[in-house]
């Protein structure tokens, strides 16, 4: 039977690769939830009436939901597994999606509110349980040469998603609430494909290895091609939840940090790009949705030129650096009066942060969340981790319409908090780097070595 080092070592197959876009069919959902919140908030908040305060709703509800499904169901998939976990919560947000598509269609204005705050709740809570377990799942089944390979393209799939929704955007400009529908309904019809296609990976191998599970761990060694080296048979150390905070406490304090000063900056660009850029009436709405897909675009082009084929050589923390200072630099621009009123400057800007955020801070984020807690935890501390993010980046979207105005007249309050957060990440970052390598230098390490969770032979 292999053991985990033949997962490790193995060479990259197209199933690991056919698999990964798979699995990340979760992040293209998530940035369906975000976008296709922010896209789609214009029409139902005229439908149904919003006040100002109500505007932040639907991004306070799917995210704080999400928050809720990472916390609850990271644990569960802890204990029951990651393919488990990552099916079902496909058909959640599959049929609460289309249900959500139904938003306006009863008399009672109370009625369509509560209609679609519930809906706009429980896909956040597939969301929040899916991307954390995907996450887990491509990390475990990654050799360790490869691993920063194959979770970039995670991110890459999440811009996809975006991209998607604002093609549709820009085709269905003006139209209300048919844009509406059409986002959430094709976002349903993605995740039960999304559902259908899972069911033909196996579970974790690390996961069936904490578990014992024989004949899957072999499975699992068939379909991606890893031949064994031994005949030991090996299990990891089942840990309590409470070893998540006690000896893993640091790595997921700093796991933490990193969600926080990316996740509210990119939370706000992600659901309310359109309605900041509006709030300055300088261009026309089709052009908003161009502006914001130029956005999202630029952020492929170095997580497929650059991250992809350098994290696992180069290291995360050079490309993180550079990151967040460009980042720092792409917020800080909003804050000077004359800028926000030339709109070439500004695309200036939001092209610096798709640049940066895509070259590392985010897919060095995703990597370092999952790196360092063991397999029995690892679900859980992502999970953990999720929580605080998009708890936080609910409460900040909540504001964010009375932070910005209708006139655009306190953007710069956004520019100092993301320029501010960025600068702070790089300078925590490379102290870290200098004096405690451990925490961000991971790159060609087995999971077991940046976790300390090395299986024992039975």
């Amino acid at each position: 039977m292999p053991d985990i080092k033949d997962f490790d070592n193995a060479s990259l197959t197209s199933t690991h690769k056919q698999w990964t876009l798979i699995a990340s069919l979760g992040d293209f959902l998530d940035a369906g939830m975000f976008a296709g919140t922010g896209i789609t908030l214009a029409a139902i908040a005229t439908l149904l009436h919003f006040n100002t305060i109500e505007e932040g709703l639907p991004a306070f509800i799917t995210l704080i939901a999400c928050a809720l499904g990472a916390l609850f169901f990271g644990r569960l998939g802890d204990k029951f597994g990651r393919k488990y976990i990552y099916q079902v919560d496909m058909i959640i947000y599959g049929v609460s999606s289309i249900l959500l598509s139904l938003t306006g269609v009863f008399p009672s204005n109370s009625f369509n509110i509560i209609w679609a705050m519930i809906f706009y709740a429980l896909v956040g809570l597939a969301v929040g349980a899916d991307v954390p377990t995907s996450w887990s799942l491509i990390s475990e089944f990654s050799p360790k040469n490869y691993r920063g390979r194959l979770m970039s393209v995670t991110t890459v799939m999440w811009y996809v998603g975006v991209l998607v929704e604002l093609g549709f955007a820009i085709a269905l400009v003006n139209s209300g609430m048919i844009l509406f529908r059409t986002i959430w309904i094709m976002l349903g019809l993605v995740a039960f494909l999304a559902w259908a296609l899972r069911r033909r990976l196996t579970e974790s191998p690390r996961f069936d290895i904490l578990k014992g599970r024989t004949a899957d761990i072999n499975e699992s060694a068939k379909k991606l091609n890893v031949k064994s080296r031994s005949d030991t048979k090996e299990e990891y150390s089942s840990r309590k939840y409470a070893e998540l905070f006690k000896k893993y406490g640091p790595f997921l304090l700093f796991s933490w940090f990193l969600y926080l000063i990316w996740g509210i900056p990119a939370s706000t660009y992600g659901e309310f790009f359109p309605y900041i850029f509006d709030s300055l009436h300088l261009v026309s709405a089709r052009v908003t949705f161009a502006f914001e897909a130029i956005y999202f675009a630029s952020a492929i082009v170095p997580g497929v030129l650059i991250f992809y084929y350098l994290s696992d050589k180069l290291g995360r923390v050079p490309l993180y650096l550079i990151s967040a200072i460009m980042s720092s630099i792409s917020f800080f621009m909003l804050v000077y009066p004359p800028f926000l009123k030339n709109v070439g400057v500004l695309l200036l800007s939001f092209l610096l942060f798709g640049i940066g955020q895509g070259l590392g801070v985010w897919p060095t984020t995703r990597l370092l969340s999952i790196e360092h807690f063991p397999t029995s935890l690892r679900n859980s501390g992502q999970g953990f981790v999720w929580f605080t993010m998009r708890f936080e980046a609910g409460i900040f979207g909540l504001f964010t319409p009375l932070i910005v105005g209708t006139s655009g007249i306190h953007v710069d309050y956004i520019g100092y908090i993301g320029g501010i957060f960025f600068l702070l990440a790089f300078i925590i970052v490379l102290i870290l780097y200098r004096f405690h390598p451990e925490y961000v230098k991971t790159e060609r390490k087995s999971l077991d070595e940046t976790s300390y969770d090395n299986p024992i032979e039975i």
